[in-house]
């Protein structure tokens, strides 16, 4: 066990902790069966070619999760840097027949949760289980952000309540996605971005 494997490892069991007691056991099992991946700009961590239910801790850099609709990307989230993605519940033959993938926005360093390892945390140890419902909820809770966001019914109102919850996604995020993931044409991202640099600055 090499000492950066250990230092990376050991930043997700600090994030586990957040959530829950986390024995000295169940810390060593992460250690030991997690690994560090590193993905370029623009790659599928997760396509439906290889839609394996395994989960990714972002270490750092931004993927955003979308599928496809008549020829289109349609961006239905975005997650940064402490973050955990990935198909949690459903194996390949369970999935939409919508195509899902999770894509790389920047060069990313992830930790590998592998969905074995996941089974195993939870048949040894029952706080997993505690963990795994606070992160439940953490996700839900993402989800509804999501929705509230997308049925407001105008594009200024979309953008304000972006930046109030996620103001980091404004200047990181490029703007083709960020437009898809608020669901308004670039022009529009764009024209009302130029409006609040103007305001800002008169």
């Amino acid at each position: 066990m090499n000492a950066n494997h250990l230092e990376k490892s050991n930043i997700l069991i600090r994030y586990l902790e957040q959530h829950g007691h986390v024995p000295k056991d169940m810390a060593s099992l992460i250690i030991n069966e997690t690994r560090v991946i590193e993905f370029k700009k623009r790659k599928h961590i997760v396509s439906p070619l290889d839609m394996h239910p395994n989960m990714y801790y972002i270490l750092s850099g931004a993927v955003r999760g979308f599928t496809r609709e008549d020829g289109d990307d349609l961006t239905t989230w975005i997650a940064t840097e402490g973050q955990i993605v990935g198909l949690t519940l459903f194996s390949k033959q369970f999935n939409s027949l919508k195509p899902q993938f999770i894509e790389t926005i920047e060069p990313c360093q992830v930790i590998l949760i592998t969905n074995t390892l996941v089974k195993k945390l939870l048949e040894e140890f029952s706080e997993m289980s505690m963990i795994c419902r606070k992160l439940l909820f953490l996700h839900y809770h993402e989800a509804e952000e999501r929705n509230y966001l997308i049925r407001l019914n105008s594009a200024v109102k979309r953008l304000n309540r972006m930046n109030d919850t996620h103001p980091h996604f404004y200047h990181r995020i490029p703007l083709k996605y960020l437009a898809s993931y608020l669901g308004m044409r670039i022009e529009t991202l764009s024209r009302l971005r130029s409006q609040l640099v103007n305001s800002s600055s008169s």
